[in-house]
């Protein structure tokens, strides 16, 4: 169990490039420091966080553990929950989330993981320090050593969105019978029922990996992995298709085109738009990166334009695998130098809590 120790650690702005159609600027000045302090140490792979109503926070662990993180920033040795995984590859246990109604008329916790016959999204019950398998309420969507996505989020109309990868077969995103290459959607009486059910939201997916709701707007915003080029950021609308694999990067004609890429590949994952105000970044939406090292800060307009970007933290902490809102404001980073492409040191993998700039 580690306490929190403070660091006040720069911002770091850095270049990369986007797509002239984004009409995006590097910004490079004018912003003060962060302060960044280590939380815990030494996870396996986590890859999502969720806060409970008590301050306590719910952890994934790619091998198939729950751990959960104490309100005073020590992380708990026995796990909440096990989950029995395949873990082949970028597969094992992933997304997380919370029920809308969770401490008020339920308790459920809902896991998003890989199996050997494909991968799952199963409703748990969380009762004091402990998860319990309920139901599974969504199979059908094919896993693969590669393009799992994984992750799970209810939308402000309290339906449960499930962000599917290809699963490295391209021809499934297009494909109308299948639910990969796809973000779904789960209405409150399946996920709380006996589920099965699921509308599929938007086709032509290659590997979406983070997304939130643009305060204001309602607008849902995604990262999505290109294929070595042409990482991208979207607005996910009811119907789109986003044109994997027929086209990636800028679109034309059908397609619906990403308000941002990225070349070289940052390989974009989680996602959180800052709600809380009084920061200097309140507003703003923040997508932790893979092979980029960093977390990449975008300024988007009410329009949906993206106007400004920053490069935050670059190469401080390596793999990044999401970012996270917490109740108080501050944020919560989640490292993935232990998933067979970083280099771990002895810190490996951390949660890190970050407070912006102003509050």
């Amino acid at each position: 169990m580690v306490r929190p120790v403070l660091a006040s650690l720069a911002v770091c702005a850095g270049a990369l490039a986007v797509s002239p159609s984004a009409a995006v600027s590097e910004q490079r000045t004018g912003v003060a420091a962060a302060k960044v302090s280590v939380v815990a140490r030494g996870l396996e792979v986590p890859w999502e966080i969720a806060f409970l109503p008590d301050g306590r926070a719910l952890v994934t662990e790619r091998p198939g553990r729950v751990r959960i993180l104490t309100k005073s920033g020590d992380l708990r040795r026995s796990p909440a929950g096990r989950v029995r995984v395949s873990a082949d590859g970028e597969g094992g246990l992933l997304g997380l989330a919370l029920d809308p109604r969770f401490g008020r008329e339920n308790n459920f916790v809902y896991l998003y993981y890989t199996t050997a016959s494909g991968m799952q999204v199963a409703r748990y019950r969380f009762s004091g320090s402990r998860l319990r398998r309920d139901r599974v309420i969504l199979r059908g969507i094919e896993a693969g050593p590669i393009h799992d996505s994984g992750r799970i989020a209810f939308g402000p109309d309290e339906r449960l969105y499930v962000a599917t990868g290809d699963a490295g077969d391209e021809s499934l995103p297009q494909r109308r019978g299948s639910r990969n290459g796809k973000f779904l959607r789960i209405s409150p009486r399946s996920y709380r029922g006996r589920g099965g059910r699921a509308e599929i939201f938007s086709r032509g997916h290659r590997n979406p990996q983070g997304f939130d709701w643009q305060p204001g707007t309602g607008r849902l915003v995604a990262t999505e992995h290109g294929p070595d080029t042409n990482d991208e950021v979207n607005i996910v609308r009811r119907g789109g298709n986003y044109g994997w694999p027929v086209v990636s990067g800028p679109r034309h004609g059908r397609f619906r085109a990403p308000i941002a890429t990225f070349d070289p590949s940052v390989a974009p994952s989680g996602a959180t738009f800052v709600t809380k105000p009084g920061s200097a970044w309140t507003g703003d939406y923040l997508f932790a990166t893979l092979v980029g090292e960093h977390i990449r800060r975008l300024v988007i307009s009410p329009g949906g334009k993206v106007v400004r970007q920053q490069v935050l933290f670059r190469g401080r902490f390596g793999r990044l695998r999401t970012v996270v809102e917490a109740p108080d404001g501050s944020l919560y980073a989640l490292t993935s130098n232990q998933d067979g492409r970083g280099n771990p040191t002895g810190a490996d993998d951390r949660i890190l809590r970050i407070v912006p700039p102003g509050r």
